[in-house]
């Protein structure tokens, strides 16, 4: 059986992607920090389906908890087929109103964690000699936006990650990267109807569903493409 971990993997985007890989028949581990009732809910009710699906706490944010992470993954499952590097930490605030920490904070998740995620799954993808990761990024990582400084600025950095490792070790791992639009999630409750509205009348596309986009990160970690960016609007 083949074995995905999904980090973030328990609320928006990140659950409608782990229940997409378990209904596929996948061994799914769930990575949490903050939403573990969440998190246990969504392991329970597609385990009484019939799925196989794993808990793992990790802080991000922290790199002993990424390193901690991986170590049980090398010791349980032994292996790993696809890194999905979903968790991501949003901030909407005006450039001069940004504190050191919030910006620290920012870049620790968005962009340090999946670094580091990387770095210890290509380990393990070197081993085996074959692997799959997605970084999720945002229409923020293909252009900017006001109010949006330090987000897009992580996101613009995922899709460098990607086309670099791409480039390092595309003989033998897939390495793309999903750009959603506006995505009816939590992390877009500050928007107004009326600025979601002006938003997609501007850009083009709807308003996303979270399976959606779930959907689009399944496909290219599956279909042996790699340098991909897609984006989805």
């Amino acid at each position: 059986m083949k074995t995905v971990l999904v980090t973030g993997g328990s609320r928006g985007i990140g659950a409608q992607t782990v229940r997409l890989f378990a209904e596929k028949g996948w061994t799914v581990l769930l990575n949490y920090c903050k939403s573990k009732q969440q998190a246990e809910d969504l392991q329970k009710e597609l385990i009484e389906k019939g799925f196989d699906v794993h808990l793992l706490y990790a802080d991000l944010s922290r790199p002993d908890d990424v390193d901690k992470m991986f170590d049980t993954i090398n010791r349980f499952y032994h292996k790993l087929d696809v890194l999905v590097n979903n968790a991501g930490k949003a901030l909407y605030q005006q450039i001069q109103d940004v504190t050191l920490q919030q910006y620290d904070e920012v870049m620790a998740v968005n962009c340090r964690a999946p670094f580091l995620s990387c770095q210890k799954a290509s380990e393990l993808f070197l081993k085996q000699g074959y692997g799959s990761i997605v970084n999720l990024s945002s229409i923020w990582g293909l252009k900017g936006a006001s109010c949006e400084s330090v987000y897009s600025m992580s996101k613009f950095a995922l899709i460098g990650l990607t086309l670099s490792l791409h480039e390092e070790i595309g003989d033998f791992v897939n390495v793309n990267c999903v750009c959603p639009s506006v995505v009816a999630t939590e992390m877009c409750s500050h928007l107004t109807d009326e600025e979601l509205t002006t938003f997609l009348d501007e850009n083009g596309g709807k308003l996303l569903r979270p399976v959606e986009v779930a959907q689009a990160i399944y496909d290219v970690a599956t279909s042996g493409e790699s340098g991909k960016i897609i984006e989805i609007k």
